[in-house]
This record gives structure tokens, C-alpha cells and sequence, in this order.
């Protein structure tokens, strides 16, 4: 082992620090002018400028294995008549340098296909992920109604009755404008196709300041962040340089969730998804945007289409629980129904058929005089019960 010892080890450590260098001022000014073109094209994530401790230690490795490999090739016994060349050396240093760099550049390059691989992995993993398991490994103090995962949102918008925002323990959301609770309300109705302009068009009648948007806005962004918490690179409402206004995909209405449960149940009319939709029905508060003169709303035929949607779901909830005689549910799912569209002919007729089948007739009753106040009171019904739901109401009370 005397000519190991007797060995003299080159190791480029000049070149191997110019490599780093030069491969790390690359690395930043990549990723920098990827942020930039990141917020002028609306978006506002926040890169990773390097990855730390597993980038350096990487470039550091490559570039001492490629050292160690050229030096190694030297290590042979000395011969008294060995010459070293001096235009081998320079070489030598020349070809430690580019391997360095290339070193450098591959683990950059594996660095960041592993984490590329990471991240699609957990977003396949939280698309794909069953319904069952979903509610598995959900925690009740994310669950409004048992309905939701806490990865699904963290804001929710309740539209179905006076508009107020929640976070995911049930805490309400404290905001200080009324143009700003309406702004939110806006925005996660038109997720597709949201601009300032637009938004400036629907909340307000005349042309207003820059700054008084701008003022609604922050008030609005500034509630978020204080209430919510403020969001691990990303925003609720992102930042950007053009007329394009989003909200974040961590807020939800509970229409949209009561939406996307009937249509499971629709698709795929089992136990699972009927329970889901029963389920979220218990969003349903009052009518939609109660107490609210949101004009934008009805012009645009949203209150309309919650209504429709919560009546429909009510609807098919209530004929499949009279076909089991489950009247509990029953009574629970047509009452959520009319608390959007009182006096609703096929939900009272349910009703009436669930006290039919209880043997309570004079329930029956009381439901046709409530159905025929709610009548007399519409002044769009023209003051006239419906003559079949009256029949109805007689043949019931005679069994």
C-alpha cells in the first residue's frame, strides 16, 4: 500500500466551486424569469429557487465523484522513469471542469424530475381517491354536514340563504364592506369567466374610481388572509397584471356542493351517493341570497338554478325515502325544499303521502292549509291551489 500513500491526489477543488457557481446563477435566473412570466400570465405561484440541502449535496457528490474518477485513473505505482506531460495536465483540468458542470447540470436535472414525479403523484392520488376513502381519512372538523374533505376547500360561500363566508371549523368569516362579501359571492359564481371589468359592471350600476375597487378588494383579500389564513404559495384572490380576476380553488359555494352530489346520485343512484346528497341539503338555510338585493344573481338566472337544483335533489330524495318508509328523511328532505320554493306542488304532495302513511290525517290536513296560505299569498300563482293536490288531500284523509 506504500504507493498508495505515496499517491498524490489532484482534486480540482477550483473548478469544482466554479461549476457550482456557474450551474446555481443559472438555476436562479431560470426560475426568475419564470416567476416573472408566472404573474404577467395571472398566476401566482411561488417557485422553489433551489432545493436545498438535496440540490448542493447532489452537485457537491457528482462533482468529487467525477474529480475522484480522474484521479483515481492516476493512482498507479511510481516508475522512476514516469513524466508527467504538461499539456495532459491542462487537459485534464479542462475535462474536470466540463465534468463538473455536467455533473451539476444532471442532478439538477434529476432533482427536479423527482420532484415533478412527487407532485403529480399527489395530485393523481387526491383526483382518483375513492369516495369511501375520502370520508375515511377526512377529520370531522373539516366536515360541514360530513359531506366535504378538508382538501376539497377552505372557504365556503353559503349562498343558499342570507350570504355568509365559513371557514372549514364553521367559523364565519368576519368582512367589513358589504361590496366585499358580495365580491366573493361574485367571483366563486363565475369562476370561468371572472374579470375586473366585469365585476365592476355587476356591483356597481355607475362607473366607480379605481380606488374604490382596488379598496374593495384589499378589504376583501385582507379578510381572507385574517380569518382563513393565508395560503402556502398561492393566494385567494391572486395578484395579476392584466384585466383576469380569479378566486382560488379552495373556495366553494354550498350550491356548487349540493350541484356535483346530485349528479353522482343521478349517475350513480346508490347508497353512497344518496347519502352524500341527503347530506348536503343541510346547507340549505332560506332562499337563495336571502336578504340580499344582489340584481346580478337574478338577472342572470342563478337564484333560479340553485333553486332548482335544491328542489330537484329534494325531490328525488323524498320519492325514494317514501318508497322505504323512511319518514323521517322524508319530511327532513321536502322541508329543505320548500324553505327555497314554498308551496312547491310535487314536495307537498310527498308530505302529504308521508302522513298518510304514519296514520296522522290530520297532518294531512294542516300541510293543504299551509300549502293553500302559501298560494293565496303568491301573487305570480293567481291565488288558486292546485285542484289535483286537492283531491289528493281528500283521498288521504278518507284511508
Amino acid at each position: 500500500m506504500n504507493w498508495l500513500r505515496q499517491q498524490d491526489f489532484q482534486i480540482p477543488f477550483v473548478e469544482i466551486l466554479v461549476g457550482m457557481l456557474s450551474c446555481s446563477i443559472l438555476w436562479i435566473m431560470a426560475v426568475f424569469v419564470g416567476q416573472v412570466i408566472s404573474h404577467i400570465r395571472g398566476r401566482s405561484r411561488t417557485f422553489a429557487y433551489s432545493p436545498k440541502f438535496i440540490h448542493v449535496a447532489a452537485v457537491a457528490i457528482a462533482g468529487f465523484l467525477v474529480s475522484s474518477h480522474s484521479a483515481g485513473a492516476k493512482a498507479v505505482p511510481q516508475v522512476r522513469s514516469e513524466k508527467i506531460d504538461s499539456n495532459n495536465s491542462q487537459k485534464s483540468s479542462e475535462s474536470l471542469l466540463v465534468g463538473a458542470l455536467v455533473g451539476s447540470g444532471a442532478a439538477n436535472i434529476a432533482t427536479l424530475s423527482y420532484l415533478m414525479a412527487k407532485r403529480r403523484a399527489a395530485i393523481r392520488q387526491v383526483k382518483f381517491l375513492s369516495s369511501a376513502e375520502n370520508r375515511e381519512t377526512s377529520t370531522t372538523s373539516c366536515d360541514v354536514g360530513g359531506v366535504v374533505d378538508c382538501d376539497d376547500w377552505r372557504i365556503i360561500v353559503r349562498v343558499l340563504g342570507a350570504p355568509v363566508a365559513e371557514t372549514t371549523d364553521g367559523a364565519t368569516i368576519a368582512i367589513g364592506k358589504g361590496k366585499s362579501l358580495e365580491l366573493l359571492s361574485w367571483l366563486v359564481e363565475h369562476r370561468d369567466s371572472s374579470t375586473r371589468s366585469a365585476a365592476r359592471t355587476a356591483l356597481w350600476s355607475e362607473n366607480i374610481q379605481d380606488a374604490t375597487f382596488s379598496n374593495v378588494v384589499s378589504d376583501l383579500r385582507r379578510s381572507l388572509n385574517t380569518s382563513a389564513g393565508v395560503l402556502e404559495n398561492d393566494e385567494w384572490i391572486p395578484r395579476t397584471f392584466t384585466n383576469q380576476m380569479t378566486i382560488n380553488e379552495k373556495v366553494v359555494t354550498d350550491a356548487a356542493i349540493i350541484g356535483k352530489f346530485l349528479k353522482l346520485y343521478i349517475d350513480t343512484p346508490n347508497e353512497i351517493n344518496r347519502r352524500q346528497l341527503e347530506e348536503s341539503l343541510s346547507f340549505v338555510r332560506d332562499l337563495p341570497f336571502a336578504g340580499m338585493n344582489y340584481v346580478w344573481a337574478d338577472a342572470e338566472g342563478i337564484t333560479t338554478s340553485h333553486v332548482v337544483t335544491t328542489v330537484q335533489a329534494a325531490v328525488l330524495l323524498g320519492e325514494y325515502a317514501i318508497s322505504v318508509d323512511d319518514i323521517e328523511s322524508l319530511f327532513y328532505v321536502t322541508e329543505k325544499g320548500l324553505r327555497v320554493l314554498p308551496g312547491h306542488e310535487e314536495l307537498v304532495a310527498l308530505r302529504m303521502k308521508g302522513h298518510s302513511k304514519s296514520g296522522n290525517r290530520s297532518a294531512i290536513k294542516l300541510e293543504w292549509e299551509a300549502y293553500a296560505r302559501a298560494v293565496e299569498a303568491d301573487a305570480w300563482a293567481g291565488g288558486a291551489p292546485s285542484s289535483q293536490l286537492e283531491e289528493l288531500a281528500k283521498s288521504l284523509a278518507k284511508v
